[in-house]
């Protein structure tokens, strides 16, 4: 009896054989490891050419300007006649830059008043009063500070006469006396 229920059991073994099988074909694989981006540096090269961003950190270029002559009779033969041109001047040679963007500081000690006066806020209406009305009494006490003083002046002047007069008078009352 076994043997007839082998042929009938092998293709359900066969078949069972494969999908066992395959099972363990299709393992997972690890996941790989992330890639980095690679980073691309700028090597200098002899000889490259800078871009225009980079040249004006490097060198100064020439100053041009263009100056429009009308026309006119050439100084030199009468014959010959200049028609309207335009004339270009170099004002400027091209020129190393020595200090690229780098800022200039001078220690002078600590800031005492903003010397950029478009960061400085204008004064308001009641400010610029306020101000106004402080250098009114400054100024009406400096007025009384100086009629005291011309007063003081004028009564110590009195008192140095009268005092010069007393003097006088008794110098004259009683000569010196003069040795024998």
């Amino acid at each position: 009896m076994k043997k007839r229920q082998l042929p009938k059991l092998l293709p359900a073994l066969a078949i069972a054989a494969a999908l066992l099988s395959g099972c363990s074909m299709f393992r997972k694989k690890p996941p790989a490891p992330p890639v980095q981006p690679q980073v691309t540096v700028a090597v200098p090269v002899s000889g490259t050419e800078l871009d225009l961003a980079n040249i004006e950190k490097v060198r100064f270029g020439d100053t041009l300007k263009a100056y429009p002559v009308n026309r006119y009779v050439d100084p030199r033969d009468p014959n010959m006649l200049h028609e309207a041109h335009l004339v270009y001047r170099k004002e400027t040679a091209a020129s190393w830059n020595l200090s690229p963007h780098a800022p200039t500081t001078v220690p002078l000690g600590p800031a005492i008043a903003v010397s950029d006066p478009a960061e400085k806020p204008s004064p308001s209406n009641a400010d610029i009063e306020q101000r106004m009305n402080a250098q009114t009494r400054l100024m009406a006490a400096l007025t009384e500070q100086n009629e005291t003083l011309v007063a003081e002046v004028a009564r110590l002047h009195r008192e140095l006469a009268r005092t010069r007069e007393a003097l006088g008078n008794a110098t004259k009352s009683n000569p010196p006396a003069t040795a024998p």
